[in-house]
């Protein structure tokens, strides 16, 4: 490990390099190995070695390939080498965009909202912040704030509240999507997070009566204020949400009961419940076991009882289904949606909410049918199963048939028997630092071929394209100088399985795989057959999934007579 002086300017990572040149990673990898006058890193002590930006610039422009460094880049960099950690760094952006920081940033700011609008400039502060993190937008954030919106159409300049609101994601999204609020506020366990969610807010609605306070939502007192929306991407699997603090009988987040200390989340859906003002309501996002988990019937019993449990939505793209709540009122029916239509169903819903409501993807449930030993308001229990209707039928049949006639024809390669190597192995790490592969997380949009690895689910090592591959995900990408066959095959046989499958110290094992040393043309035709092996295994796979459907469909159009059965 070396460090160089590094006082004549700003330093960056290659994953800034790589934003500035207006490349992917892979490219400037290539670079480092391949151009012999790539200028050395001047700090190599941490886990992202760091490079000199006047350095870079210069050997940019001897090439001639555009680095894009915009002014709002060198501040951003100037913050990040003046303070420990990226989180302090946006903290000093904020003070100064709300006149309490640095008069020098100050003034560079006001410079740059010549050009920027202030909002856009602070977004453009917290993206290079979670980059330099290693975090991101929280999974869930966007079809909240769809649901938010969609629920609150119909109530011009809302007050807003998050009573969990981090940096400000699902308030910030909600407010870009209804338009002007009367008021944006939240709260949140940590000061300086709740500081980037209030001048971002006000930034983004200067109108708008922002406030966002600091302390814990739940062990707190409920505050005199009542809202017309609440919104919440609560923290799961908390144990002790603090619901055995609250004074009993007397708090009005116990209306509908006392939340077992296995169910956190219920905690927070009584404390939105509580804050809504007449008209209201509450969006939640929750874990779908909380939806039929027998320890939490008896409140959501209460819940849908009272009126107060409107709809659930089963959302894909949040991961957990979506709660939205109001204050007590007469209701016989329960709303539930797949996500798909659910802007149209929920008018369809308000504008009626005793008539019966089936849509391709949302239905309404009479309360009557919900109240049984379990109280399950899963909506996957509820939602229409396939009609299985006879032309649906065939066309799958025939689909399938398809299928299954050039997986016979697959080809599949001829082994023959041969001794065990002590060929010279390097690692994966080796390869990396080296430039033969990228390992990056996934969730990119780019599509390149690719290994994927799954820390956490099955099959643990497949190829794949990058844009398949999610954020718990890790995908490798292979210079012409490696087989990437032969790079799947040496990670199916030798990547380490830790004692639990959980997504820590996934790279770390990774890394460690050892590699046999082979010629390039070894690794082709080594890799070939491993290829064509895990080619099979995928379309098996697909395979599997279309025989299920067309297992589920023909149930139901056998059951419901759309379709018969012909000699």
């Amino acid at each position: 490990m070396t460090t160089r002086d590094a006082s004549s300017g700003a330093t960056i990572t290659l994953t800034d390099l790589a934003r500035l040149a207006g490349v992917g990673r892979n490219a400037v990898s290539n670079w480092r190995r391949r151009e012999t006058d790539f200028p050395g890193p001047v700090d190599e002590s941490t886990r992202r070695p760091r490079f000199s930006l006047a350095e870079l610039e210069q050997w940019a422009e001897r090439h001639g390939r555009a680095l894009d460094v915009t002014g709002a880049d060198r501040l951003w960099f100037a913050l990040a080498a003046a303070h420990p950690t990226a989180e302090a760094a946006l903290g000093a952006v904020a003070a100064a965009f709300g006149g309490t920081g640095e008069p020098a940033t100050a003034k560079e700011l006001k410079d740059l909202r010549r050009e920027t609008p202030a909002s856009a400039l602070f977004e453009f502060f917290i993206e290079r912040a979670r980059e330099a993190a290693g975090t991101g937008v929280p999974p869930g954030i966007a079809p909240l704030a769809d649901i938010a919106a969609a629920v609150t159409a119909g109530t011009p300049t809302p007050a807003v509240h998050d009573p969990a609101c981090d940096e400000g994601d699902l308030l910030t999204e909600v407010a870009r999507r209804t338009g002007h609020c009367r008021a944006l506020s939240g709260q949140d366990l940590s000061a300086p997070r709740a500081a980037i969610a209030e001048q971002r807010l006000r930034l983004l609605d200067e109108q708008a009566d922002v406030q966002v306070r600091v302390g814990d939502s739940l062990l707190s007192p409920v505050p005199g204020e009542r809202y017309d929306l609440v919104v919440c991407d609560p923290p799961f699997n908390v144990k002790d949400g603090g619901a055995n603090q609250y004074a009993v009988g007397d708090d009005p987040r116990l209306a509908y009961g006392t939340p077992p200390r296995t169910e956190p989340e219920l905690a927070w859906a009584l404390h939105c419940v509580s804050l809504l003002a007449p008209g209201g309501h509450a969006v939640v996002r929750m874990p779908a076991q909380v939806a039929h988990r027998r320890t939490g019937r008896r409140i959501r019993s209460e819940l849908l009882r009272w009126g107060a449990l409107r709809a659930v939505v089963d959302s894909p793209e949040a991961k957990a289904h979506i709660w939205i709540l109001a204050p007590r009122g007469e209701t016989t029916q329960l709303l539930v949606s797949g996500g798909g239509d659910f802007a149209d169903a929920w008018q369809s819903f308000i504008a009626a909410p005793d008539a019966p409501l089936a849509t391709a993807d949302s239905a309404t449930v009479p309360l009557m049918r919900l109240w049984d030993e379990d109280v399950d308001i899963s909506p996957a229990v509820y939602l229409a199963s396939p009609t299985g209707d006879a032309a649906s039928l065939a066309e799958s049949v025939s689909g399938l048939s398809r299928r299954l006639d050039e997986l016979a024809r697959h080809p599949l390669p001829q082994f023959g028997t041969g001794t065990e190597e002590s060929a010279p192995e390097t690692s994966l790490a080796d390869l990396e630092r080296d430039g033969h592969l990228v390992i990056t997380p996934g969730g990119e949009s780019d599509k390149a071929r690719c290994v994927i690895i799954d820390p956490v689910g099955e099959p643990q090592v497949r190829l794949g394209w990058r844009n398949e591959a999610t954020e718990t995900q890790w995908t490798v990408i292979c210079e012409s100088t490696v087989d990437l066959g032969w790079i799947a095959a040496a990670l199916t046989a030798r990547l380490p399985t830790a004692t639990k499958r959980t997504a820590t110290g996934a790279k770390r094992r990774l890394l460690s795989v050892k590699i046999p040393r082979l010629t390039l043309a070894d690794q082709q035709r080594r890799g070939a057959a491993y290829t064509a092996l895990e080619d099979l295994r995928a379309n098996l796979a697909e395979a599997e999934a279309e025989a299920s459907a067309l297992a589920a469909a023909a149930a139901a159009g056998l059951v419901s007579g759309t379709a018969t059965v012909e000699d």
